[in-house]
């Protein structure tokens, strides 16, 4: 009885879960994810449903540095994120949507999705109380809709920094 016990255990623990594949709907022309070190300055636009009340806007262009990776080391400065482009002739509002594993509302702001150029939209471990282990997402909402359709969603599993090491040291020969 044990022996079946285990497998259903830990089939069932979200921390324990892989993340989900990626999803987009058709109105998404581009999509890509990864993990980017970002010990740099940034400016900071007004995100009240946001733990902190902002988000990060880099004050240049941002490339991953792990691109296509979705498992992330819980460590200061590190960010996972997604940039996503618009099938030609559109650019529409969207509502962005982080849910952290500990949380049981998403943080939120708004963006644009576009067909001139990718947005890049992404979440920056700021402080300590942000390093929660576990499946996180990342979404982008129709806000013509108020928010009622689903245009991408990206999964990643952040894990303890122990477990990556040559990312979390990488990041910090750059800072």
């Amino acid at each position: 009885m044990r022996a079946l016990i285990l497998p259903v255990i830990l089939a069932v623990t979200p921390a324990l879960a892989d993340p989900g594949p990626p999803f987009a709907a058709s109105v998404v022309a581009q999509l890509d994810w990864g993990i980017f070190c970002s010990g740099e300055a940034m400016d900071r636009a007004a995100a009240p449903d946001t733990d902190s009340g902002f988000i990060h806007v880099p004050r240049r262009s941002l490339s991953f540095h792990w691109p296509g990776v979705r498992r992330v080391p819980a460590a200061l400065g590190l960010a996972f994120g997604v940039e996503a482009m618009a099938q030609p002739g559109m650019v529409q509002p969207v509502e962005i949507r982080v849910f952290h594993p500990d949380r049981p509302l998403p943080e939120r702001w708004d963006s644009t999705l576009s067909d001139t150029a990718a947005s890049l939209v992404f979440f920056r471990f700021d402080r300590a109380d942000e390093l929660t282990p576990g499946i996180w997402a990342i979404e982008a909402h129709d806000g013509a809709d108020d928010g009622a359709s689903l245009l991408y969603r990206v999964e990643f599993e952040i894990v303890p920094a122990e477990a990556l090491p040559e990312m979390v040291h990488a990041c910090e020969a750059t800072a």
